[in-house]
Order: structure tokens, then C-alpha cells, then sequence
């Protein structure tokens, strides 16, 4: 079955929505600690989106570069306080002189790259002697997640077990590929728990916040709502309360070039 590709053009303008304030983001605390590790003078984000990681490691006093496919994303990541340069391109082929970065990373993006083995090679020559490749994501093949959204939206779990690498083969790639050092760990775990109606605020409910439901189409969207909303007045009919948990385990995928 093919695997869905989601014009990120089209959400770019609301993309940010999904970053509130209020949220405590450890895996961007990760990316600091691991940048101030191998003391990097130049770093690549591939997926870099509207630029929000990227900012946020602006503090490093490191060169940021980033690379997304989305014209609408750069636009938007033009709008970033931290001087950026970015690049349109592929997470399959990065347009980018080899042995130039002290880390490359990708946060939740490694999922739209096609190849992602391919992805781990590129970004093996981009990194100088010593450098970190990271990539930060869930991995629903493992099991330990537990997210709402899988339960009330038809075909996305499954989807996202095709688009997805399973952490496995990505650890094996980076050691195909020459990388030392190789580890996973868990760097953010998200419990958010929504109380009946409440979870109508949850902005990740929204169609355009995750690509889990931006791929759906309206009618999909609007039916796995429904379902949600279905819930919540046989909540208010028997006088009991449902709860809608986020609990996903994001993980951390390291190697070095030696």
C-alpha cells in the first residue's frame, strides 16, 4: 500500500500551533545537551519546518542551518528571531558539502524522508570527524506509546507503522553506515491527560497540527471527531468520566563519526 504524503505548504501558517507555551520540551533540552557536547560550530536540522528547534539552539552560538522540502515551511521559519540559513531540499539528498557539520538532527521528520537509510548515509558525509547525528522521534512499532488519537482515527496507527522506521533498523543503518557510539534513550515523556470535554482544547487535536491527521481527509477527520464526541455524551448520559491520555515515550537515536 502506498504510504500518503502531506503538502506541508498548505498547513505552514498554523503549523506553530502545536508548540504552546505552556509545554515543557525536554528533547529540545537533549539537542542543547548533545550540541554543547561535541561543542558544535555548525549544525543541520533536515525537516527543519517553521525553524522552532532551530531557534531554540540559537544559545549554542552555533551556525543553524536547516533543510525542508516545504517552500511554506521555510517562509515561515524565515520569521525566526535566530539568523538561519536554510535550503530547500530532500532528507534523501542533501545538497550540502561533505564533512561540514558538527551535528545533523531531525525531530519528528525522519517518517517523510522515503529512504531513510538513505538519509543516514547523507548524513554521515555531512558530519566532520567526531560529529552526532540524532534523530528524535516515537517509534510506534515498539508498543510502549499509548495516544487517543490511535484509538478514535481510523488507518492512522497503520499508517504510521509503514512511515515510520522501527528504532531497530535505525540503529542498525547508522552501524552499516560506520557510526560509533550508537545508542537510543527516551529524552521526553509526554503524559497529557485530557478530562472529558477538555480534550477539544488539545491543540494536536486539530487537523492541521500532526501529520497523523493532516493526512486524513476531511471526511475521515470530521468521522474519527465524531467518534470523540460520540464518547463524550455517553460520558454525560451514564454520569461517569472518560479520559483521553497521551503517553508517548519520544525517543533519542545517536551515533558518532569517527
Amino acid at each position: 500500500m502506498t504510504t500518503p504524503k502531506l503538502n506541508y505548504d498548505q498547513i505552514a501558517p498554523q503549523y506553530n500551533q502545536r508548540y504552546p507555551a505552556s509545554q515543557t520540551w525536554e528533547r529540545g533540552q537533549a539537542l542543547l545537551e548533545l550540541a554543547q557536547q561535541v561543542n558544535a560550530k555548525t549544525l543541520l536540522e533536515v525537516g527543519s519546518g517553521t525553524g522552532f528547534w532551530l531557534n531554540l539552539l540559537d544559545q549554542t552560538g552555533a551556525a543553524l542551518y536547516g533543510l525542508d522540502y516545504s517552500m511554506g515551511m521555510i517562509q515561515q521559519a524565515k520569521n525566526q528571531p535566530a539568523p538561519l540559513h536554510l535550503t530547500r531540499g530532500t532528507g534523501t539528498h542533501l545538497p550540502l558539502r561533505s564533512a561540514t557539520f558538527d551535528l545533523v538532527y531531525c525531530v519528528d521528520a525522519i517518517h517523510h524522508f522515503g529512504d531513510h537509510h538513505v538519509f543516514i548515509a547523507e548524513a554521515y558525509r555531512l558530519l566532520k570527524p567526531g560529529g552526532a547525528l540524532a534523530i528524535i522521534g516515537h517509534d510506534p512499532h515498539q508498543g510502549s506509546s499509548n495516544w487517543y488519537i490511535y484509538d478514535y482515527f481510523d488507518t492512522v496507527y497503520d499508517t504510521d507503522l509503514r512511515r515510520y522506521p522501527s528504532g531497530q533498523a535505525v540503529l542498525k543503518w547508522m552501524e552499516q553506515e560506520g557510526f560509533r557510539q550508537i545508542a537510543d534513550k527516551t529524552v521526553e515523556h509526554i503524559q497529557n491527560v485530557h478530562i472529558g470535554d477538555a480534550v477539544l482544547k488539545d491543540p494536536f487535536l486539530k487537523h492541521s497540527a500532526t501529520s497523523q491527521l493532516a493526512l486524513l481527509k476531511e471526511e475521515e477527520y470530521q468521522t474519527g471527531l465524531n467518534r470523540i464526541m460520540e464518547a463524550l455524551e455517553r460520558q454525560k448520559e451514564a454520569d461517569e468520566r472518560i479520559i483521553f491520555r497521551s503517553d508517548i515515550h519520544v525517543k533519542m537515536f545517536l551515533g558518532y563519526k569517527p
